[in-house]
């Protein structure tokens, strides 16, 4: 599944892009998910660089391509590496994905600073593994300044890998939505661990805001999963997966005050089943919420008064 976050009625996340490059094999080819028209629309595109997990991209008020991430490098609207825009995220795991693309899903979000169209700021996280390499965390999320007006705008990387939270971490589920202002932007992820929430405001003067907000509810363990919020930015969800196939997998459902950033009424519940959750979604409405397992997809309804008794299964 894949997720978004409300960008109101501009045209900055009209264009996703995804899937492989096209150095090693000519016939091979990337994806765009093209929302221009309305409806979506997908074709392949020759590029020189893959994208698998990490791909966050950014358009201009129209839609038209601006600069984009596979979390190695920071490419500009020509597939150039931008100026000073190579070596995010530095460490083993940079090493080991450089030919690659960088594996961590929601790992990094593009965002233009508040009252900007040349300031772009890019949020990413970094990978990392415990001594026996039993367990998986980002250290730290970054951010890196971007200004578009540079090199007949292409853009320049100005500030790189400047670290905004320097704590073990829930690997990727880094999210926005809008402050209720429709200007700034809260950005959110989660401890590793412990069920506490870093969150942080972009507003024209910057990064603001800056603070970890505890849910009060039981930790799930492990790391994989996915965090998203409504569309009307109301709810706040994060989908966790305690480890392999059969072991269960914890929904955490919180309402969200788009004004003060803060979670609250937290709702969490479990279900087992045959092999892992790795996406979920909500509705436009923002009424249903969907997650997926190996071989099938669940519908809640957020709106019921008992959510976790909604569920119906909607695909298989």
């Amino acid at each position: 599944m894949l997720s978004f976050f409300n960008a109101n009625t501009q045209k900055y996340d009209y264009i996703w892009l995804l899937g492989d490059d096209s150095n090693s094999n000519p016939d091979f080819a990337g994806m765009i998910f093209d929302f221009f028209s309305g409806d979506l629309e997908i074709y392949s595109e020759f590029r020189p660089v893959p994208l698998r997990q990490v791909n966050a991209s950014l358009c201009d008020s129209l839609g038209n391509i601006l600069f984009y991430t596979n979390g190695i490098s920071i490419r500009n609207a020509n597939h150039e590496i931008m100026e000073n825009g190579y070596g995010l995220n530095p460490g083993f795991f940079f090493d080991l994905y450089e030919e690659d693309g960088y594996v961590l899903t929601q790992g990094a979000i593009a965002l233009l600073q508040p009252e900007s169209d040349s300031i772009a700021f890019l949020f990413h996280m970094d990978v990392d593994v415990n001594e026996d390499f039993t367990d998986s965390y980002s250290n730290f999320i970054y951010y890196s300044l971007i200004d578009l007006s540079q090199n007949d705008g292409l853009g320049a990387v100005t500030e790189k890998n400047t670290i905004l939270i320097d704590q073990h971490l829930d690997k990727g589920k880094l999210t926005a939505v809008k402050h209720a202002n429709g200007r700034d932007w809260w950005i959110m992820a989660r401890l590793f661990g412990v069920n506490e929430y870093p969150t942080l405001l972009l507003t024209p003067n910057g990064i603001e805001n800056i603070r970890i907000q505890n849910s009060g509810m039981p930790v799930p363990s492990g790391s994989l999963g996915q965090a998203i919020f409504s569309p009307d930015g109301s709810k706040y969800v994060h989908v966790n997966l305690h480890g392999a196939r059969g072991t269960p997998i914890d929904v955490s459902i919180f309402d969200f005050d788009r004004c003060t950033g803060q979670l609250y009424n937290p709702i969490q519940f479990s279900y087992v089943d045959s092999a892992a959750c790795l996406g979920a979604a909500i509705s436009p409405n923002s009424r249903f919420l969907y997650v997926s397992s190996w071989i099938k997809v669940y519908q809640y309804d957020l709106w019921a008064a008992d959510i976790e008794a909604s569920r119906i299964t909607v695909a298989e």
